[in-house]
């Protein structure tokens, strides 16, 4: 166990919430932990909060039957395995070799298959409060489950209005350079297809890819900000790819895409 997991779990109050979701996996909820351990529901969250980004806890949504919004339930996380990038890689190849097309079309296909995911596997997320919000905590929830450390996103702007998620950790980086409309494309309609499960009216949203070297930007609004609206789209003018095999052929290397595809979701 990592020495940060140990510190963590160095406190009585820590090693009790660890304790019980370990024995009752997606059972407890801030609330309950809240009243089991007679503690302040916000002082629990934060404990978990701590719990989760140093890896020893996983979150995800609890399933039920009954109206509202489902709360986050907990679960101890496995000991993580170390990624094979090149697997990803392999993956991007397939993709892309499968979808076909100038890279407008990938763009337009990969954008759709991140959008029918993302509506698939959110659908039993019950939206609440203003659907003109970006609901910022969720969405790091989802970009967690997607591999991107909270520690590693900052969100920047209004929520109600226009905002800009900067990503400094791409789990998917050498596939996303090879064929960055393909990968980043998935990636474009799995936020958009999320805001939308989330409960955000008709959002917006922009791709940047390597804005510098391990960032990239997704600048989000909704149909209900009055203010100006994000040109939608993914933008790939700061990619620049290693090798040129990778490039697809007539495309010219770094093309931005920042026009919504005719027929594309995101």
């Amino acid at each position: 166990m990592p020495k940060d997991r140990d510190a963590l779990l160095s406190s009585a109050v820590r090693r009790s919430i660890t304790d019980k979701v370990a024995a009752e996996p997606d059972h407890w909820t801030a609330s309950r932990l809240a009243e089991e351990l007679d503690l302040h529901v916000t002082t629990v969250r934060f404990h978990l909060d701590q719990l989760e980004q140093a890896g020893v806890l996983e979150s995800g949504i609890e399933r039920r039957d009954r109206p509202g919004r489902p709360s986050k339930v907990y679960r101890r996380r496995a000991e993580a395995v170390p990624v094979n990038t090149a697997a990803y890689v392999v993956l991007a190849d397939v993709l892309a070799e499968t979808l076909g097309g100038d890279q407008g079309a990938r763009v337009e296909a990969a954008t759709l298959a991140g959008e029918a995911w993302s509506r698939h596997h959110l659908d039993h997320v019950t939206p609440e409060g203003s659907q003109g919000e970006v609901p910022v905590r969720e969405l790091l929830d989802v970009l967690a489950g997607w591999g991107y450390p909270r520690e590693t996103v900052t969100v920047e702007g209004d929520p109600a209005g226009r905002c800009q998620a900067t990503l400094t950790h791409c789990p998917m980086k050498a596939a996303a350079i090879r064929h960055p409309d393909v990968v980043c494309a998935i990636h474009l309609g799995l936020v958009r297809g999320s805001l939308e499960g989330l409960g955000v009216q008709a959002p917006a949203v922009r791709v940047t890819p390597m804005v510098a070297p391990d960032v990239c930007t997704v600048e989000m609004s909704s149909a209900l900000h009055a203010g100006e609206q994000v040109v939608e789209g993914l933008d790939l003018t700061h990619v620049r790819r290693p090798r040129p095999d990778a490039t697809a052929p007539g495309t010219p290397e770094g093309r931005s895409t920042s026009d919504r595809p005719s027929g594309a979701a995101g």
